[in-house]
């Protein structure tokens, strides 16, 4: 049997319960790089929270000044209406006024009448003569008074009618503007913030969604029968300002959110298009324009009666 040599010595073995120290350091560096994200993801969270506090704040915004024209719209209109119901009652005055010229007239053509019958008959004119004036002339008086009578009548129909109208007109109007409302919130529920989020929206089928991307500023984009223009970006603040071409009108929308729905009427139907911006960087901007499927049914203009 051989042996070991005595200058040979084994290596001490390393104690139980130590951690190498490559371990150590590789341990470091992770938990560095928790930290580090817990932090960045904080900081996300905190900005996402503040644009949406800023969203929502534009949002009531505008529900607002929807609300203050739809209001001001409204109030034109019933004083339109009063004006008219004025007039009309302002010719009722001047029927009253005519019917009592003309019953004046009637009066005088009696006296008249009476002074002719009274001269006939000193002329011993024929009695059956002056019968037959009296009644012709009673018969014209009756006439006339029955002609006034029947305007007077209609002008009152009428009168009656136009307040009908007012009233109805009022109640058309509240209704459309809740509906107004409740069009602009469904839609503004209903936002999508990226393509998953989209397809989920298509496959609703109610509306059809065609995504863009709009160029360097002041160039004009066609997105199906609107155009668009992007005239600032902000990527930092996820903001932008973008200008809206159609029906030979342009709507201009400044300092406005990603992700933020900005909706306007279109055609002679008035139907509610949508357009949200999901991304903007320094020349360019991405987002996606929302039409109703059906435009017919979708129409806000008050249908006919």
């Amino acid at each position: 049997m051989s042996t070991l040599s005595p200058n040979l010595q084994r290596p001490a073995p390393q104690e139980k319960g130590l951690i190498p120290e490559p371990l150590k350091l590789i341990l470091i560096l992770i938990l560095l790089l928790a930290v580090v994200y817990l932090f960045y993801d904080s900081s996300r969270s905190k900005r996402d929270t503040q644009a949406q506090m800023a969203k929502m704040a534009d949002q009531i915004r505008n529900l607002e000044n929807v609300s203050k024209i739809g209001e001001a719209t409204l109030s034109t209109q019933i004083s339109t209406l009063k004006t008219d119901l004025a007039g009309t009652e302002e010719s009722v005055g001047n029927t009253k006024a005519e019917f009592k010229k003309t019953t004046q007239q009637i009066q005088a053509e009696g006296k008249k009448t009476k002074n002719e019958l009274s001269q006939a008959l000193a002329g011993k004119a024929d009695t059956s003569q002056v019968d037959a004036q009296v009644a012709a002339a009673k018969t014209d008086a009756d006439t006339k008074i029955g002609q006034v009578s029947t305007e007077v009548g209609g002008v009152k129909t009428d009168v009656v009618s136009v307040r009908n109208d007012l009233e109805s007109t009022r109640r058309d109007l509240e209704g459309t503007q809740r509906q107004l409302v409740d069009v602009r919130d469904t839609l503004s529920a209903a936002v999508a913030k990226n393509s998953a989020e989209l397809n989920q929206l298509r496959l609703k089928g109610e509306r059809d969604y065609f995504e863009f991307t709009l160029p360097k500023k002041n160039e004009v984009a066609k997105v199906e029968d609107i155009r668009l223009v992007l005239t600032k970006t902000d990527p930092k603040k996820g903001r932008f300002n973008l200008k809206i071409l159609v029906d030979d009108s342009q709507l201009e929308k400044k300092d406005r959110l990603i992700n933020e729905p900005i909706q306007f009427l279109v055609g002679h139907n008035l139907v509610r298009y949508e357009i949200v911006i999901n991304w903007v960087q320094k020349d360019k901007a991405g987002g996606y324009l929302s039409i109703p499927r059906d435009k017919s049914l979708s129409a806000e203009r008050p249908k006919a009666k």
